[in-house]
């Protein structure tokens, strides 16, 4: 974004687009998860990722980048990470027993927070070398490995799958828009819901910035 346009406006719109998407779909995501094979779920979300990489890659190869076709990039991204973020904590459970969760949930805390500090310098560095269309491909590429570790991996049903499956023989289990609609009603009019909203947009701002 700096090399296409070094306006602090677009380049603090990186972040927000980013954001939105977990801002629009979190709620969806999360029931998504409860409602369909989360491998599945996973498989084609990081598809969705890959395809989003894979065609930066080639728009900047090809030339075509710029601030707009870049911002809604970032979007697509931020739309598979925000389905994606649900179904991937969702599958723990499903890999380790009850005695070590806490121990995994911990651990995945942890990588995730590593991974914020590694991840910039190891991007700058590979940027350096490489180009940025070359760490389009290596994120693409990273995103096609997931794919094909959760393809060898059979891992347990859940029992939210198999309760809906047993339902959907017998009746179309009902739709989760009117549950998500009424718990965000609920919280959107509770006072301390807009009190850490208004805080968040105060601390939002200035980051952005």
């Amino acid at each position: 974004m700096n090399m296409l346009g070094s306006s602090p406006f677009l380049l603090s719109l990186m972040s927000t687009v980013a954001a939105l998407p977990f801002f629009f779909f979190a709620l969806r995501a999360g029931a998504l998860a409860d409602m369909v094979n989360r491998r599945k779920l996973l498989r084609l979300v990081n598809l969705w990722l890959a395809g989003a990489a894979c065609l930066l890659a080639i728009l900047g190869s090809l030339h075509l980048l710029n601030t707009v076709v870049l911002l809604f990039s970032v979007f697509l991204v931020g739309v598979g990470f925000a389905f994606h973020a649900p179904a991937w904590s969702a599958i723990v459970p499903g890999i380790v027993t009850d005695k070590e969760l806490p121990s995994a949930t911990t651990l995945g805390g942890l990588q995730l927070n590593i991974s914020g500090i590694i991840r910039p310098a190891l991007g700058g560095v590979l940027l350096y070398f490489i180009g940025a269309n070359w760490v389009f491909a290596v994120n693409a590429l990273g995103f096609v490995v997931v794919v094909l570790v959760l393809l060898q991996w059979k891992g347990p049903e859940t029992e939210s799958q198999i309760l809906l499956e047993s339902s959907s023989t017998r009746s179309r289990p009902p739709s989760d828009t009117c549950g998500i609609r009424r718990r965000f009603k609920s919280c959107w009019c509770g006072t301390s819901f807009l009190l850490s909203l208004f805080l968040l947009f105060r601390l939002w701002c200035p980051s952005s910035a």
